[in-house]
């Protein structure tokens, strides 16, 4: 069985943190009909406010066309 647990890190905070050519991105993945809660909203507003990349997957295809479309030409934004 599956069990679900809390986790102890920054409430809100996305599934995936990671730094992409210098610049914060932080994806949070929602499938079907997952929503993003208040904190994840609050969070996702801090990290653009402080000028990363926010994104929200909802399948691996739009993602990847994303991932390529933002980092192409060497990484430029």
């Amino acid at each position: 069985s599956l069990e679900w647990i809390p986790g102890t890190g920054t409430r809100g905070s996305a599934d995936i943190s990671s730094t992409i050519l210098g610049k914060s991105v932080k994806i949070e993945i929602k499938i079907n009909k997952d929503r993003q809660s208040e904190a994840q909203k609050d969070y996702q507003k801090a990290i653009e406010k402080a000028g990363g990349i926010y994104y929200i997957a909802k399948d691996f295809q739009t993602f990847f066309d994303w991932y390529m479309k933002t980092f192409k030409n060497g990484g430029k934004l």
